[in-house]
C-alpha cells in the first residue's frame, strides 16, 4: 500500500468514527431531552393534582357562612323594594350541605336451585386513592335546605309590601310561602 491509500484509509476510519460519535451524541441528546420532558410532565401533574384539592376546599363554605351570605343578599334585595324600608332577615336551615358521590352500579343475577333468577343490585361508591387517602368522587355539592325565612322591615305592616317580599323570597330561595314570615319593624 502506498502512503496515499493509507492516509485515505485512516481518514475514512476517522470519518466513520465521527459519524458514529455524532449519531451516538444525537441519540444521547434525544434521550436526555426525553428524560427532561418526563421530569417536567411529572412536576406538572403533581401541581395539577394539588390545585383542585385546594380549590374545592376553598369553595366549601360552612353552613353559618352560607346563611350569613344569603341573609345579606336577601336583605339587600328586600331593602330595595319600594316601601320596605330598613330590613333585617334571618334564615334557618333544615340541613347542611350534602356531597353527592359518583356511584358504581353492579347488576348481578343469582340463579337458585329451581332455576329462578334473582336480580341483585349492588350500589358502591367509586373510591380513588389520593396521596394515601381514600375519598369518594364528589360529582356535586347540594346547597343546604332552608327551613324558614323571617323578614322584619319598616313596611312589613303594608299588605302590598308584604306580598312583594314574600313573592321575592320564595322566588329567590325556591321555598313555599308558608316558610316565609314578614313582620313590621318597631
Amino acid at each position: 500500500m502506498n502512503i496515499a491509500e493509507k492516509i485515505k484509509e485512516i481518514t475514512d476510519r476517522i470519518s466513520d468514527k465521527t459519524r458514529l460519535s455524532k449519531k451516538l451524541m444525537l441519540v444521547l441528546v434525544l434521550f436526555a431531552a426525553g428524560l427532561v420532558a418526563l421530569l417536567f410532565s411529572e412536576l406538572g401533574q403533581s401541581r395539577e393534582e394539588k390545585i383542585p384539592q385546594e380549590t374545592t376546599t376553598l369553595q366549601k363554605a360552612t353552613a353559618q357562612e352560607y346563611v350569613q351570605s344569603l341573609e345579606e343578599r336577601i336583605t339587600s334585595i328586600i331593602s330595595s323594594i319600594d316601601g320596605a324600608g330598613s330590613t333585617r332577615v334571618m334564615i334557618t336551615l333544615e340541613s347542611g350541605s350534602e356531597d353527592v358521590y359518583l356511584h358504581n352500579y353492579d347488576y348481578g343475577e343469582d340463579v337458585d336451585e329451581d332455576g329462578a333468577g334473582n336480580r341483585e343490585v349492588k350500589n358502591e361508591y367509586v373510591v380513588v386513592d389520593n396521596s394515601g387517602e381514600e375519598n369518594g368522587i364528589v360529582i356535586r355539592v347540594e346547597e343546604p335546605k332552608i327551613r324558614g325565612v323571617a323578614v322584619v322591615c319598616e313596611g312589613g305592616g303594608n299588605d302590598y309590601v308584604k306580598a312583594q317580599i314574600i313573592s321575592t323570597v320564595t322566588a329567590l330561595l325556591d321555598i313555599s310561602s308558608a316558610r316565609v314570615s314578614v313582620a313590621k319593624m318597631n
